[in-house]
């Protein structure tokens, strides 16, 4: 029987081979290449990180400050190579959301099994 971690960086190595990785890495390059780009991706990362680090200790959120953050948030949507970035990154991240369901799915499978009612 192989090593669950081995399989685990199979995974890994295989992910990187996906086209939807490769498109995801150029349109990164592509927003890095940028200078405008660049520089607003580091403002709506950053700000991002910021409420991130405000909800997880329980700060509430300013009415100015999310209005500020919609407004950086906006741009970055408005710019066609953060666009393109995100877009590819959200079709990543559907492969690695169907990749979760099929190995959470023998835990699932278990608590089904055992939570359905016996007569």
């Amino acid at each position: 029987m192989k090593n669950i971690y081995d399989i685990a960086y199979d995974l890994e190595k295989e992910l990187r081979q996906q086209p939807s990785f490769e498109e995801l890495k150029e349109a990164f390059i592509a927003v890095q290449k940028d200078p405008e780009a660049k520089a607003l991706f580091a403002e709506f990362t950053g700000m991002q990180q910021e409420i991130q680090m405000m909800q997880m200790t329980g700060q509430p959120l300013e009415e100015d400050y999310i209005e500020n953050a919609q407004e950086i948030a906006g741009r970055a949507s408005e710019n066609e190579l953060i666009k393109g970035m995100m877009t590819a990154e959200q079709q990543l991240s559907t492969v690695i959301e169907d990749i979760n369901k099929i190995i959470v799915r023998p835990l699932q499978e278990m608590y089904q099994e055992n939570t359905e009612p016996t007569e």
